[in-house]
């Protein structure tokens, strides 16, 4: 059934994930041999139920013919259920070994490669590409095994009874290798298409379900399900292809097999009315060719779950062979300081404008710098290169002296808490979220971090204050309240590095008055990067740099910046109290 050398090789790889489970393979190939020795006894018997029965009405023959039918049947049926079971089970197990890889792969993909992939595309792969190779592994392999061992089985008995009407029989098989092989490419094609329609319409999904306020407030209901039902119409049309393709493909098979059995019916006739045929031989040929024509249906229609599986094989493999996010070196340090050096990078994201032309600057342990600039500036780029999510075109940047290229980067990202303006809450308790990531938090220090962070005062009214369960992204929380909950987790964390990217955005000015007091005590002994665009929230830094198209355009203290009466200064003044830069 696999003919072409790309599906052989995509299958070659895809069975690798049932080896593990070779016992219950072997145990699964045992019973479909059994099922396949047991069909061409069906005949056999047919053939002395009319020679030694019916004409020659031998009594052992009368008793003992049934007898043997009900044990082939009970021994079929036994065998059947363990092959499927069996078979059910390698699959499911091959399905939740490639959902694992799957998953930990997309989370160690690089940021670069996210952004290539959509949201939707990488959900798609899990939820329908996944199900597809499923369906393949379940049931693929079985029947080709099962009825292919079948038509083996019966293709023997026709040659033990007559191989003269054998041969025409044969003679269909290049015919139906043609078809599938033509069927194959075609049902391939459609659904490489449908693979990615389905990731377009997951992507419409996932960003209406996200966005379903900003419809509502946009009025933007009709155009969102406009651009939903053209998704979803490129889906059915790409899928309403491969049905066609798969429905056509049988009854031409079908019909190609009539011909021939019209053909073999007239010749077994003629042989039989020249007593080179007896009765019983005759209704025995005529009935095993006929019992081929199911399994050959089987194998023809589990062509179509095969290109299924291969088309969403190949989606997988993409995904699972993509360079995944660099770990360049294995130092570690006994203490970090937190001592920051960025020395002459060129960087520019993927198809967009240079962000960063032969920049440098220093960032000492323990000092708290503010980065300040319009959007587009550099400033959450800087965070992004100094957490590693992004690698610099040129130059370097070293912690401590060290670069943090030669550092290995699980170490180096626990030396930094990153607190964004997009707050990302997982739907679980407060207490595992203030504690993400660190499984050694002991409630009590879970519990003065949230007081440390001001979330104390609201987690405490909740009925099940710490283990209260949060919701999607902390729905049932205030983006105020949110943001909080992400500064706990910074406080928890300890690291001797931290970036605040808007981190107080979302806060009141009551609220972020507190947060400002707690950030006096936890940037003691840091190094803290704070990205902000209220420039109320940096006053005490010990350094503030503006940035202007990737550059420096002033730096000193809030004092010293306004006493210049520069770009900082009328920013400030602009913003009154706020300082809110546009």
């Amino acid at each position: 059934m696999i003919v072409d050398p790309q599906t052989l090789s995509l299958y070659k790889r895809l069975l690798k994930y049932i080896r593990p489970y070779y016992k219950a393979v072997a145990i699964t190939i045992a019973a479909l041999l059994v099922t396949a020795a047991m069909t061409p006894l069906l005949p056999a018997l047919l053939k002395d139920v009319v020679d030694e029965s019916l004409i020659a009405k031998n009594e052992e023959s009368i008793l003992m013919i049934p007898l043997l039918i009900m044990l082939i049947f009970m021994i079929r049926g036994f065998a059947e259920y363990v092959s499927k079971v069996a078979g059910e089970w390698i699959a499911h197990k091959a399905i939740q070994d490639i959902r694992s890889q799957l998953f930990a792969k997309i989370n160690r993909l690089s940021e670069q490669t996210h952004q290539e992939y959509t949201e939707g595309k990488l959900l798609s792969k899990i939820t329908y590409d996944v199900p597809q190779v499923g369906a393949t592994l379940s049931q693929a392999w079985i029947v080709i095994i099962k009825e292919s061992l079948i038509v083996l089985g019966l293709i023997g008995f026709l040659f033990y009874t007559t191989w003269q009407l054998t041969i025409l029989v044969i003679i269909i098989a290049p015919i139906v290798a043609f078809v599938l092989n033509r069927a194959s490419k075609l049902m391939r094609k459609s659904n490489r298409n449908i693979q990615a329609s389905m990731g377009g319409l997951t992507q419409r999904m996932g960003e209406s379900l996200k966005g379903h306020k900003e419809i509502k407030i946009s009025g933007a209901q009709a155009f969102e399900q406009q651009r939903f039902d053209a998704a979803s119409e490129t889906l059915r049309n790409h899928t309403m292809k491969t049905v066609r393709v798969a429905a056509a493909n049988v009854p031409i098979i079908q019909l190609i097999a009539s011909v021939s059995l019209a053909g073999v019916i007239y010749a077994a006739s003629v042989m039989s009315s020249k007593d080179l045929l007896t009765p019983g031989e005759f209704i025995a040929f005529i009935t095993a060719m006929v019992m081929i024509f199911d399994p050959i249906r089987r194998l023809t229609s589990i062509n179509a779950t095969i290109q299924k599986g291969m088309a969403a094989a190949e989606s997988i493999f993409e995904l699972l062979d993509h360079s995944e996010e660099p770990n360049l070196g294995n130092k570690t340090l006994d203490k970090v300081s937190g001592n920051i050096s960025i020395e002459s990078i060129n960087f520019s994201y993927a198809n967009d404008s240079q962000v960063f032309q032969n920049f440098s600057m220093q960032i000492p342990a323990g000092k708290t710098i503010a980065l300040v600039g319009a959007s587009g500036s550099g400033k959450s780029t800087i965070a992004n290169l100094v957490t590693r999510f992004y690698q610099p075109d040129s130059g370097k940047l070293t912690l401590d002296g060290v670069d943090i290229n030669e550092l290995d980067i699980k170490f180096l990202r626990q030396q930094i808490a990153y607190v964004s303006q997009n707050v990302v809450l997982f739907n679980d308790t407060l207490a595992a979220n203030i504690a993400y990531g660190l499984e050694d938090a002991t409630q009590e220090r879970i519990e003065w971090a949230a007081k440390a962070a001001h979330a104390w005062e609201f987690i405490e009214t909740l009925p099940n204050k710490l283990e209260t369960i949060i919701g999607d992204n902390g729905a049932s929380l205030s983006g105020g309240q949110r943001q909080r909950i992400a500064i706990a987790r910074a406080f928890l964390k300890n690291a001797p590095i931290l970036i605040m990217d808007e981190a107080t955005s979302a806060l009141d000015n009551q609220s972020e008055q507190m947060i400002q007091e707690a950030m006096e005590v936890l940037r003691q002994n840091r190094t803290v990067i704070i990205i902000a665009h209220r420039l109320s929230t940096i006053e005490n830094a010990d350094q503030i740099m503006v940035l202007e198209h990737g550059n420096i355009i002033e730096q000193g203290s809030h004092q010293q910046l306004l006493a210049t009466q520069g770009h900082y200064a009328s920013l400030y003044q602009k913003g009154g109290a706020s300082g809110v830069v546009n």
